[in-house]
Parts: C-alpha cells; sequence; structure tokens
C-alpha cells in the first residue's frame, strides 16, 4: 500500500526524513515467500514506488534538496567503513532498493543468512564512475589494489578471482547493471534472469569468503519502466529538448553536451515543478521523468538521475 497524506505530514516532522522513505519504499518490495512470476511481482511493486515518489515530488519536493545534498558529499565512505579487518564487501553495480528485501529472502532459502542494514545515498550522478573513481580512481574493469585494500573485478558470472586473506577486499561485481541493459520492449522476462544470476555470482563469492564477514552495497540503482504507470511523462513543451540530450538509457548528461545548459531555461518553474538537478558539471533528470519505447530493443531501464531507486541504495551484511 502506497502511503497517504498522513504519512507525508508525519514525514515533515521525521528526524531524518531520508530514512522513513527508505523504510516505505523498502516496505513496498517486501514479502514472506519468493513471488512465483517475479516479472509480474516487478511490474506491479514498480507502479506502487512510481506513485509513492509521485506523492513526495508533489507533496514534499524538498526531498530532492536533501537527496542532492547528500549525494554531492558521498566521497565513498558508505564503502569504506566496511572495509575493516578481513572483510569482503561486494559492490554489485545497480542493485537497488527492490532487490534488497527479495536477495535476501532467495538467499535465506539457500542456507545464507543476510540482512538489511540499512541504506546509504550513492553520489551524482548515479552512474558508475561517479564511486569508482572516487574508490579506484579509475573504472571498475581498470581497478588495482590500493594501500587500504585488495581489488577484485568479478563481470560474472565465470570464473571468481581469488579473494586474499589477511586484509580487506573490494569485490565489483558488474551484475545486475549488465543484464539489465538487456531488458528491452520485445524483451522484458529479463529482469528475473538479472535477478537469477546476480544471486548466482554472490553466492560464489559468498563461498570463496568462507568465514569472512561480507557485506554487499551498490554504486547506484536504476529506474525500470516497462509501461506508461512506471515513469512520469515529459511534459509537451520540453520533451523534444529533453530527448535531443537524454539518449533512452541515460538520465544524466555532461553539461558539456550540445543543447545541455539550455534546458536551465526550464529551471524557472516553481521548485516542486523542476524536471531537472543540476550540479558540477552534470544535468540529470530528476524523479521519474522519461519516455516510453517504440521500439523492440529500446531499453526499458536507465540509471544517472535522481530518483529514489537510484539514489537510494541498500547496504547489507552476512550473518555468520
Amino acid at each position: 500500500m502506497v502511503p497517504d497524506s498522513r504519512w507525508i505530514q508525519n514525514l515533515l516532522q521525521a528526524e531524518d526524513p531520508l530514512a522513513a522513505i527508505w523504510e516505505a519504499a523498502l516496505a513496498l518490495w517486501r514479502v514472506d515467500t519468493m513471488p512465483t512470476d517475479l516479472v509480474e511481482f516487478y511490474n506491479q511493486r514498480e507502479e506502487a514506488l512510481s506513485l509513492l515518489e509521485a506523492m513526495l515530488y508533489h507533496g514534499y519536493f524538498e526531498v530532492y534538496e536533501m537527496l542532492l545534498e547528500r549525494a554531492q558529499k558521498q566521497d565513498g565512505s558508505y564503502v569504506r567503513e566496511l572495509l575493516q579487518g578481513d572483510a569482503v564487501v561486494i559492490i554489485a553495480d545497480s542493485l537497488s532498493l527492490r532487490e534488497a528485501g527479495l536477495l535476501s529472502l532467495w538467499l535465506g532459502e539457500r542456507g545464507w543468512e543476510v540482512k538489511v542494514e540499512g541504506f546509504a545515498v550513492a553520489p551524482f550522478p548515479t552512474l558508475t564512475e561517479s564511486l569508482s573513481v572516487k574508490l579506484l580512481g579509475t573504472q571498475p574493469s581498470g581497478g588495482r589494489d590500493t594501500p587500504d585494500f585488495a581489488y577484485r573485478y568479478f563481470p560474472g558470472p565465470g570464473q571468481l578471482p581469488s579473494l586474499p586473506r589477511g586484509r580487506p577486499t573490494l569485490v565489483w561485481l558488474r551484475l545486475p547493471d549488465t543484464k539489465l541493459e538487456e531488458i528491452t520492449v520485445a524483451q522484458s522476462t529479463t529482469v528475473q534472469d538479472a535477478f537469477e544470476i546476480t544471486t548466482y555470482a554472490i553466492e560464489r563469492v559468498f563461498e570463496a569468503a568462507g568465514n569472512r564477514p561480507v557485506s554487499i552495497t551498490s554504486d547506484h540503482g536504476y529506474l525500470y519502466a516497462i509501461s506508461s504507470s512506471h515513469y512520469w511523462d515529459l511534459p509537451e513543451d520540453v520533451k523534444g529538448a529533453v530527448r535531443k540530450v537524454f539518449p533512452r538509457e541515460s538520465r544524466a548528461q555532461p553539461l558539456s553536451k550540445e543543447g545541455a545548459k539550455d534546458l536551465r531555461h526550464y529551471e524557472a518553474r516553481t521548485p516542486e515543478d523542476r524536471l531537472f538537478a543540476i550540479s558540477g558539471e552534470y544535468i540529470a533528470l530528476r524523479g521519474r521523468y522519461w519516455w516510453g519505447g517504440t521500439g523492440p530493443n529500446d531499453r526499458c531501464t536507465a540509471h544517472g538521475g535522481l530518483s529514489l531507486a537510484e539514489v537510494m541504495v541498500p547496504v547489507l551484511k552476512l550473518n555468520g
């Protein structure tokens, strides 16, 4: 059930509104047993998540300023603080709040006890590079050991790199992102494939870690939109300009891109009607503004923007 207006009133008085929003969003995806049809489940719950965010966008638009402020300040410390002793930390690329509870349930049925510890706010823009450069100084595939931690790159689901003992180890898992990129208008069922192959890869890291403490988090989440009930249509007066700047698979672009700076014109709108988040060298779409795909190969996932599912990422821990 989507929270009502009374929940918004209580939210205004919350000590940490983002924590309250996280719990409400997480609750929409919480189940006691694994859904038999994961695609149908995603489609139904994504509509509820869109309604929740619409309520915030129109009733408590300040949440986007909170998200942006924390995202601007994010230096990767939510990952570094987990890299202690001989801990193993998995960054599952594009893992979102949707998968947090499902992942715990799925792995629990297979003998692993995984608990959702909380959330972190991903750095802005919500692109892989935003976090990997802070932690590694480069793209994930080019990362190397640092003085503070060992590093292993795991494209998945092939051969798992060896995990060195005696020091903290960061594992960058390119799933579910590489599978999410395959979700198109004609291939929407691959959302289940993305989930299953990701959990398989995570189990392999668990097994390789042995009795070491293991945590899972993410560099960013993603927008998922199979139907028009999953996104907000762009106003007609701005749709053409936005589509010239943003490819369908990306919700953030450099301000240096042709036409990007012209979009600032539309920020003269009232704060609760603004379409973009602008910070540093990037402009990104705010909320769930997007447009529908018409071709069978059009992507149905994207990231880079400032929405709940893109910015708020889970932190999970394997309990020994």
